[in-house]
């Protein structure tokens, strides 16, 4: 083969060497960005912040079509179907109901002034008697089955129309002293009681304070009342009847009028009131202007049942303290209030010893609600206030 050869002068040889320089130049350049283009997607991904994720749609689950995914759908159709379970209606599962042919024990507990406070007992009693003594004061009978608290008191004396309710229910009057009329009634009906003062009741009653004057801190117990009636001859069980019946569940009562307020003023010295409270359905006392709290729970005493009875008072004649006498026999007018709702009543009590009957605008006997019931005797000009 022949070769060929060029023989170039100077000149020729510079536009050779600009020509092979023009055609590197423009190789490196195309390969340059062929590079480029091929490392451009993973730069980008490596070199910018990357959004999150759009939660899937579920027109995107569906169009997946996975097997998982329908069944989970089922699922939570199914279950935004099911009706929830209604909300039970709730019982009267806190109350201690008396229980039938068993004795209570009804004590006597103060009312005078503020030295009394906080009272014992009250808040958990299932009856509570108020009524007027002398000096327009008020005082309690407060009646327990099977449920005495810890703290009961402060314990006053006897008076002898407490007995006539005391006796409704056969109970052990328990107090500390005594009225000339009641400690006659006492030895008259032959009640049985605990008395305070009798040399047999040593143990039973303390004081809380070491003040010899102080005759509003004479307390009692559960455990001291117990003790002295396992050492004594009274029966614990009655055959007479519970004077009161009640409903088997919580009644809303339709027929009567509004009673969301009671107040009720007995004179200067006493006054009490109930302010009805929906949620819980129950009233909570008042006594003087302010809740009424009881020692063993700290807590303002709630009531269930208010039955205010009016019945006639008057001074005995000759009694140098002012003490009272009331009408307890006969009948007279009076209220059943209960979940908000007033309803007239007829109160008739034939004898001192019988028990009291309380009949509605029908004459039918009252069924009352389960819970605490609180019967304020009232005389017939006492101030009561219902809203």
């Amino acid at each position: 083969m022949k070769k060929i050869r060029i023989k170039l002068n100077k000149r020729g040889v510079v536009i050779l060497i600009a020509l092979l320089f023009v055609v590197s130049a423009a190789t490196t350049f195309f390969i340059a960005q062929a590079i480029k283009r091929s490392n451009t997607p993973d730069t980008a991904i490596s070199d910018v912040d990357v959004s999150p994720e759009p939660e899937p749609s579920g027109t995107e689950d569906l169009e997946h079509g996975s097997e998982d995914a329908e069944s989970e759908g089922d699922e939570n159709i199914e279950d935004s179907n099911i009706t929830p379970s209604p909300t039970p209606v709730k019982k009267a599962i806190d109350f201690d109901f008396p229980k039938e042919g068993t004795r209570p024990v009804a004590v006597m507990i103060d009312n005078e002034g503020s030295e009394v406070l906080p009272q014992g007992g009250l808040g958990q009693a299932q009856i509570v008697y108020e009524a007027l003594v002398e000096y327009g004061d008020t005082r309690y009978m407060a009646l327990f089955w099977d449920n005495l608290p810890d703290y009961i008191g402060p314990v006053r004396s006897a008076r002898h129309y407490f007995l006539d309710y005391a006796m409704e229910y056969d109970s052990i009057y328990t107090h500390v002293g005594w009225s000339d009329y009641a400690y006659r009634d006492l030895e008259l009906y032959k009640i049985d009681n605990i008395d305070g003062v009798m040399s047999n009741a040593y143990g039973v009653f303390w004081d809380l304070t070491n003040d010899r004057s102080n005759y509003h801190d004479t307390y009692t117990n559960r455990e001291r009342i117990n003790k002295f009636l396992e050492k004594s001859d009274y029966s614990l069980s009655t055959e007479k009847n519970f004077p009161l019946t009640y409903n088997t569940e919580d009644v809303n009562y339709e027929n009567g009028e509004s009673a969301k307020e009671i107040f009720i003023k007995y004179s200067i010295n006493s006054t009490c009131g109930y302010y009805y409270d929906e949620e819980a359905k129950n009233y909570k006392r008042t006594r003087l202007g302010e809740f009424h709290i009881d020692r063993n729970t700290n807590k303002t005493i709630r009531a269930k049942n208010i039955i205010i009875l009016f019945v006639d008072n008057k001074p005995i004649e000759g009694d140098k303290y002012g003490r009272q006498h009331l009408n307890t026999t006969g009948s007279g007018k009076g209220y059943y209030i209960s979940n908000g709702v007033k309803q007239d009543i007829t109160w008739i009590k034939t004898f001192r010893t019988s028990q009291t009957r309380y009949l509605d605008e029908n004459k039918n006997e009252i069924t009352i609600n389960p819970g605490q019931t609180w019967i304020q005797i009232v005389p017939p000009n006492a101030e009561v206030r219902i809203r």
